[in-house]
């Protein structure tokens, strides 16, 4: 707690102990609106999810997704958000302190959060009041903690990994040729194939159809001369019907005549 000298200040302990007092009686109940930690929705390495934090002087409906609480108002607010676990890290995207002095006041502080790796992490919030612009303490409201946590990142053969692979090839073979003119379609075309190659089953599909196409077009019950060959086994021959030839005559033999 940061005292006054007589050079900077009331000069003494009891002046400065009635404006403290003062202070603290001017402060009044405002609310504490902020990102409920468990929906932020974690995953180790991946983009960092948005904190949020807002002091207003009156209250509001609290939003899905957001938590409220009663906190003192009327004075130079203070918020910080202490991260740990799970290589986790909270990025300040705005300023500490800032000033809710009347009931039409809002602040709004911002942290990025992001996770290195699976597993627990800790969010604790904590806002305090100060006197003026110094480092003196008015009221500080004990810390809201969180404990959420970060889950895995997908697999390889997820959805999500595929299209990160497709996009990092689309930009790929967009750069490698040096600015020239991409045609949308063949681009598609071949993310299409990209795609179809992931996909389980295309090539048994594919398969399929192929023998279904090269069926199209062939007479129901043609069969080709291998067929023939391989159901009769040999070509057939024509038979004499037996008893077309009496006995001791043979054909081509003129008869002789009778007496």
């Amino acid at each position: 707690m940061t005292r006054y000298s007589s050079d900077n200040g009331p000069g003494n302990q009891r002046t400065y102990n009635e404006e403290i007092g003062q202070a603290r009686q001017q402060l009044f109940q405002g609310q504490l609106v902020y990102t409920d930690a468990r929906s932020l929705g974690l995953v180790a390495g991946a983009e960092p999810r948005s904190f949020r934090v807002d002091i207003l002087g009156r209250w509001r409906r609290a939003k899905p997704g957001e938590t409220q609480a009663p906190v003192s108002a009327g004075a130079q607010i203070g918020v910080k958000l202490h991260c740990s676990g799970a290589g986790v890290r909270c990025i300040p995207l705005s300023s500490e302190r800032q000033n809710v002095l009347f009931k039409n006041d809002r602040a709004t502080w911002m942290w990025d959060v992001s996770a290195q790796r699976a597993g627990k992490v800790s969010v604790a919030l904590t806002v305090t009041a100060y006197f003026r612009e110094s480092d003196t303490v008015l009221i500080e409201k004990p810390p809201v903690t969180s404990r959420v946590d970060v889950a895995a990142p997908p697999s390889d053969n997820s959805l999500f990994s595929w299209i990160k692979d497709l996009w990092q090839w689309v930009s790929g073979a967009i750069t490698s040729l040096g600015g020239l003119a991409v045609s949308v379609s063949a681009i598609v075309a071949a993310a299409v194939m990209v795609i179809r190659r992931r996909l389980p089953g295309v090539d048994a599909d594919e398969a399929g159809t192929t023998e279904r196409v090269r069926g199209v077009g062939r007479r129901p019950g043609a069969r080709s001369a291998r067929e023939g060959h391989s159901r009769l086994g040999r070509p057939r021959t024509r038979l004499t019907a037996v008893g077309s030839l009496r006995p001791g005559r043979r054909r081509g033999v003129p008869r002789e005549p009778r007496e």
